[in-house]
C-alpha cells in the first residue's frame, strides 16, 4: 500500500529551520520549503504530490511531526477487485495496467537525524559528573562518561524516534581494571628485560613498546565494537562485526606505505580504513556497505596538499568537509544512502565559532562546543532512499568494554564517521 502525504498546519517557532528540513525530507529546494510553510501560515493544507510506500510514510509521519508539523496519512486504493466474468477481467487488467504508465512511481523521502540536546542542559551533567568524579578520586570517571553518552545518544533522533545508549559505568570500569591488569603485567616484564638484559633486553624493550602501538587499531576495533552494541534505535541493536587482525593489517600496511611515499598513499590507506569500519557496521541484520574508491579523491587529496601549504592549513578544512561528503554519499544501507551537504565554509565557521568560544570561556563552553558539534552534524546528515526498517532483525552481539577503556587510557578517542 502507498500514502499521500498532507501538511495540515505548522505549530513550530524556527521558520527557517522548519524550511530547510521540509526541503531535505521532500528533496526540494530551500525556496519552495518556504513557500509550503507560507501556505500552511495562511491556513492552506499540502500535500506532497507523490505517492509515498506504507514502510517509509510512517517514519516520514513522525520525523514531520517531531518539528512541528500536522500531518495527515491517506492510503491510496489501488485496483479494485475484479469481477468473475472473463472478459471482465481481461479489460478492467487492460485498464488498469495502462493506468499504472500514468501514475508517478512512489516517492523516496530524505530524512534526517535531528539532535534536540542544549548547551546549558550538557553544562550541568557535565558540572555534576565532575564534582563526583573529584569527589570519588575519578572513580566516578566511568560513570560520568556514561551518563554524559545517554544525553547525547536519547537527544538524537531519526523519522522521529530517540537513540538509547545501554552501556554501563560497571562495564567500564571492570574493562578499565582488566586493562590496567594487562597493562600492569607487560609494564612489568619490560622493566625485568631492562634491567636485567643487558643492551639486547633494551632493544627488546623498546621493539614490545613498538608493536604495542601496533595493537591500537585492535583496541580501537573493541571500543567501537562496544559502542555500537550499547546504541539502539526503535529497540534494535547496533553491532560491529570487524575483526581487530584486519584492523592492524590495514593501519600496518597504510602507515608504512603512506610513509615510503611520503604520503602519496594516504588516499588508499583512508578509503581501505573507511571500508573497514563502514563495512562492518550492522543494524540488526543488516550491513552498512562503502563503495568509495581511492582513486576518484586523488587528485583532490594531491591539490588539497598543495592549497593545505598555501593557507597555513586553513584549506584542509574545506577538504575535511569534501571528504565527509564523498564518504557518506558513498556509505548505504539496504537500499538506503546517505547524504552529508556540510560544507567547507560551513565547517570553518563551526570551527571558528567553536575555538572562540572554548578560548572566551577558558573551556568552560565545551558543553555549548559539543552539542554545537552534535547538532551540526544531525542538521547535514539525511538517509536517502528505500530503507524498510520493517525488515531488520535484532541480533544481539556480546562486546566487553575492554577496548573502549584501554583507548581512554592512552587518550586515543574513537570517532568514525
Amino acid at each position: 500500500m502507498s500514502h499521500h502525504i498532507t501538511l495540515n498546519s505548522w505549530f513550530g517557532s524556527d521558520q527557517e529551520q522548519a524550511a530547510e528540513k521540509i526541503a531535505r525530507v521532500f528533496r526540494m529546494g530551500r525556496e519552495q520549503g518556504n513557500a509550503v510553510l507560507q501556505q500552511l501560515k495562511s491556513g492552506m493544507s499540502w500535500q506532497f504530490e507523490q505517492k509515498i510506500p506504507d514502510h517509509q510514510a510512517g517514519p516520514a509521519a513522525a520525523y514531520l511531526q517531531s518539528i512541528g508539523f500536522h500531518v495527515d496519512l491517506k492510503p491510496i486504493q489501488h485496483f479494485a477487485e475484479a469481477s468473475a466474468d472473463a472478459a471482465s477481467d481481461a479489460m478492467e487488467s487492460e485498464a488498469e495496467n495502462e493506468e499504472s504508465l500514468k501514475r508517478p512511481r512512489d516517492a523516496s523521502l530524505s530524512i534526517p537525524l535531528g539532535f534536540l540536546g542544549n548547551g546549558g542542559e550538557f553544562f550541568g551533567i557535565l558540572f555534576i559528573n565532575q564534582l563526583k568524579t573529584i569527589l570519588t578520586l575519578g572513580i566516578y570517571h566511568f560513570w560520568a562518561k556514561t551518563r554524559a553518552r545517554q544525553y547525547i545518544w536519547t537527544n538524537t533522533t531519526f523519522a522521529g524516534d530517540h537513540f538509547s545508549y545501554h552501556g554501563t559505568g560497571k562495564e567500564l570500569f571492570r574493562g578499565f581494571v582488566k586493562f590496567l591488569g594487562i597493562l600492569f603485567v607487560i609494564g612489568t616484564l619490560l622493566g625485568v628485560i631492562q634491567i636485567y638484559g643487558g643492551d639486547l633486553g633494551q632493544v627488546s624493550a623498546n621493539l614490545v613498546s613498538i608493536l604495542l602501538l601496533g595493537y591500537v587499531p585492535v583496541l580501537m576495533v573493541g571500543a567501537w565494537r562496544y559502542r555500537l552494541s550499547r546504541t539502539a534505535w526503535r529497540g534494535i541493536r547496533f553491532s560491529f562485526r570487524g575483526e581487530g587482525k584486519e584492523a592492524a593489517m590495514i593501519y600496518l600496511k597504510g602507515s608504512l606505505l603512506t610513509l615510503i611515499t611520503l604520503g602519496l598513499y594516504w588516499p588508499y590507506f583512508r578509503m581501505e580504513a573507511e571500508r573497514f569500519w563502514r563495512g562492518n557496521c550492522y543494524f540488526g541484520h543488516i550491513n552498512s556497505e562503502f563503495s568509495g574508491e581511492a582513486k576518484e579523491i586523488f587528485a583532490k587529496y594531491v591539490l588539497a596538499l598543495f592549497l593545505t601549504v598555501l593557507t597555513g592549513g586553513i584549506y584542509w578544512i574545506w577538504f575535511q568537509a569534501y571528504l565527509k561528503r564523498y564518504c557518506w554519499s558513498h556509505t548505504h544501507i539496504g537500499n538506503g544512502s546517505f547524504r552529508f551537504s556540510a560544507t567547507g565554509g560551513e565547517w570553518f565557521v563551526l570551527k571558528l565559532v567553536n575555538g572562540l568560544l572554548l578560548l572566551l570561556t577558558l573551556g568552560l563552553g565545551y558543553s555549548w562546543v559539543a552539542v554545537r558539534n552534535h547538532r551540526f552534524f544531525a542538521d547535514h546528515l539525511t538517509m536517502e532512499g528505500d530503507f524498510n526498517v520493517d525488515f531488520v532483525v535484532q541480533e544481539m552481539k556480546k562486546s566487553g568494554a575492554f577496548g573502549e577503556e584501554a583507548l581512554d587510557a592512552f587518550d586515543i578517542p574513537v570517532d568514525i564517521g
